[in-house]
């Protein structure tokens, strides 16, 4: 009797043991998996899950293998509906992997993600803009934080247990705040880990997702009286409808697939504006005689005057001013006049309220083939890619069918290719273009192959592309 007890016991306790290991064993695929994918430097060394010695010796690595984690972005509006900063998270397939891991596998993805955006000089990238980053609430304590620009930086803090005494954060937080960090708490309102926090918060994040009408509500007004200074932040909205529900609540920063959603326009039509810039699209491209040009623009006013006031812009640079159509004309160049166009449709009267997001999203997506085809297409096709990666939006901006918007623009069978039967040689860029928003990974590594290209030129680009598409102005 006693032996077969003490046989059972024995084999419950291996049973234990066998499992914890079988655990063990699991968290450290999890951290060589994401570890291959963006080495940690000895900062992080000695957090792994008895994973040391895979965490050692890398830091020769850890540059380059960091420049391969594809950076995702997603666009925060403001109120107005123009783009007031991104959240960036490392590409979304990653982030799904670590969701549920242990507290090292989090502190890892952090640092992974912090290194990349000091790589790609985020104060430069960023301009006027904020940067929303997630980090786990121990992670605040890391150095590698005060590495980034602090003005800016919005740190979303995670919990890793929301009931949990949370001593030593609110130092940690005022200390971030006084280098010019924000705070951000986001879906975690209550517990002595908000109490600790509530009163350094500058944003609370409500994932409006996992809310109904009414308790986006309650919560908005409980926020409000918890601080009348905190900005709230509305996340995860899927239509206009919810954003302009929470813009009532007292929302300011608005996040989410809202703006990038096709609805059915079909029978919209484009308006007579928008066919007047079709129609010098059109004379354009058939080489039309400068004064034929000239004549068109005189008839109409506004587009005058823009043409004028856009060639006399600082930024040309110019002695002397510009006053006649003609001259501007001939200053312009007939390849920048056509892009000058192309972005006039974005501000047309008939555009989407999100006509400015949507501008900026397009001239990333346009810069980006441009960069990505610099040295895998000839010098005469490269104009191309850019205008193809703005007419893929065009569709959002005028609220009418993309087949609809580009009929009457008579565009070449490369153009019409790519955007419409994803065919020809600009496909596979726009491809890319596109992945590189939509956060799948199997998705971007195929389009670089197509490009002939790599994730590190891929991610290069992608920020060149960011940093250019804030410089412009219509």
């Amino acid at each position: 009797m006693l032996n077969r007890l003490f046989s059972l016991l024995f084999r419950r306790g291996d049973g234990r043991h066998e499992a914890e290991r079988a655990r063990a064993e699991a968290e450290r695929r999890d951290f060589h998996a994401l570890n291959a994918v963006a080495p940690v430097k000895d900062a992080l060394a000695d957090t792994s899950p008895a994973a040391s010695p895979a965490a050692t010796g890398l830091e020769g690595e850890a540059d380059a293998a960091v420049a391969r984690s594809v950076i995702c972005r997603e666009a925060v509006l403001n109120r107005e509906q123009r783009v007031a900063g991104y959240q960036f998270m490392l590409r979304k397939s990653t982030r799904d992997r670590i969701h549920g891991q242990s507290r090292r596998i989090h502190h890892v993805y952090n640092e992974v993600l912090v290194r990349n955006l000091i790589q790609y000089s985020i104060d430069t990238l960023l301009g006027h803009r904020l940067a929303f980053i997630d980090v786990l609430d121990s992670f605040l304590a890391n150095p590698v934080i005060e590495q980034l620009p602090g003005r800016g930086i919005v740190l979303t803090v995670v919990p890793w247990d929301a009931d949990a005494a949370a001593d030593g954060l609110a130092g940690r937080a005022a200390e971030l705040r006084k280098r010019g960090f924000s705070l951000a708490l986001e879906d975690c309102f209550s517990g002595p880990h908000f109490d600790a926090l509530a009163t350094h918060a500058d944003y609370f994040v409500v994932p409006t997702a996992r809310h109904s009408p009414a308790e986006i509500t309650r919560l908005a007004d409980g926020l409000k009286a918890r601080s009348a200074s905190a900005v709230l932040v509305a996340k995860d909205l899927a239509s206009f409808d919810d954003f302009q529900l929470c813009s009532k609540l007292g929302f300011a920063c608005f996040q989410g697939p809202f703006v990038t959603s096709r609805e059915d326009w079909t029978g919209h039509q484009v308006g007579p504006q928008t066919l007047r810039v079709y129609d010098l699209l059109n004379r354009l491209r058939r080489d039309a005689a400068t004064a034929e040009l000239a004549d068109i623009l005189k008839q109409d006013a506004v587009l005058s005057y823009r043409l004028l006031r856009y060639i006399n812009s600082a930024a040309s640079g110019l002695r002397q001013p510009i006053t006649s159509i003609e001259h501007a004309l001939v200053i312009i160049g007939r390849d920048q006049m056509y892009r000058w166009l192309t972005l006039l449709l974005f501000g047309s009267p008939q555009a989407s309220p999100y006509a400015a997001a949507l501008l900026e999203n397009a001239l990333v997506r346009g810069r980006l083939m441009e960069l990505v085809g610099k040295e895998r297409l000839p010098q005469g096709e490269r104009d191309g890619l850019f205008v193809v990666g703005l007419f893929s939006l065009l569709d959002l901006v005028l609220q009418v069918p993309l087949a609809d918007a580009l009929k009457p623009l008579h565009l070449p069978e490369a153009f019409s290719g790519a955007l419409l039967r994803n065919a020809g040689p600009y496909s596979p860029f726009l491809e890319l273009a596109i992945a590189c928003e939509s956060f799948d990974q199997e998705q971007i590594r195929a389009a670089s192959d197509r490009c002939g290209t790599d994730l590190t030129t891929v991610n290069a680009c992608h920020f060149a592309a960011l940093a250019w598409a804030q410089q412009i102005q219509l």
